[in-house]
């Protein structure tokens, strides 16, 4: 997604994060291809929604009282695991589920275009399919049914893997929950990272009751 640098670090990594791409930010993230097309490519992510192994049952999460705008509840439940095993709690790091990532995730999905919704979605059901862990990880259980050891496991192999659409796919979906987790104002201080500079956005400004009239630009009242 490329809305998070992180860098190495041994307790937990440091993150160079854009207050204007994270999920408190009116702002949408521009429109950018997540996979490369190709046939294999494609194919690949067919095994999203075929077979027996592909349909079986995913192991649901608890959903959010304000609904999802993007995710389906399997969705939501996938890349609620993922979180957990991305983003475990420590020392001053609060948990993924306390931040409510997965949701928070959902929320950013809402505002980058239909192509990349179409791909993170494709990505996510891949990332489940228990056919799809058969042929690369001899696991023959969805993603969310793994135990937690195992999620980690297979989160590192879709990192390491040759296959370069694993790669970009897992480096997609973990730019998404990381932009999720540290545009969260609960992990600023830990990061050592002060929050956006003041007057960038006031929270207090006047909503405007123009209708459908636009909003005049600051330079315009000036006049």
């Amino acid at each position: 997604m490329g809305l998070v640098a992180v860098t190495g670090s041994k307790q937990r990594q440091e993150v160079y994060f854009d207050p204007a791409m994270g999920p408190h930010s009116p702002t949408s993230p521009t429109r950018r291809g997540v996979l490369k097309k190709g046939l294999f490519g494609g194919a690949l992510l067919l095994l999203g929604s075929s077979g027996w192994l592909a349909s079986r049952a995913t192991k649901r999460v608890p959903l959010p009282e304000e609904g999802l705008k993007v995710l389906s509840p399997r969705q939501y439940a996938v890349l609620h695991a993922l979180a957990e095993a991305l983003i475990p709690a420590s020392g001053a790091f609060p948990s993924a589920e306390k931040l409510r990532v997965a949701f928070e995730a959902d929320r950013i999905l809402e505002r980058v275009d239909v192509t990349a919704q179409t791909e993170i979605t494709a990505l996510i059901g891949l990332f489940e399919n228990a056919l799809a862990n058969a042929i690369f990880g001899q696991r023959l259980r969805p993603f969310t049914q793994l135990e937690p050891t195992e999620r980690e496991k297979a989160a590192l192999e879709w990192r390491d893997s040759r296959l370069a659409v694993r790669r970009t796919g897992f480096r997609a979906l973990r730019g998404l929950l990381m932009a999720a987790y540290y545009g969260n104002p609960a992990v600023f201080a830990a990061i050592g990272y002060a929050g956006p500079p003041q007057g960038l956005h006031d929270a207090h400004a006047p909503v405007w009751k123009g209708g459908g009239t636009p909003r005049p630009k600051l330079w315009e009242l000036s006049r």
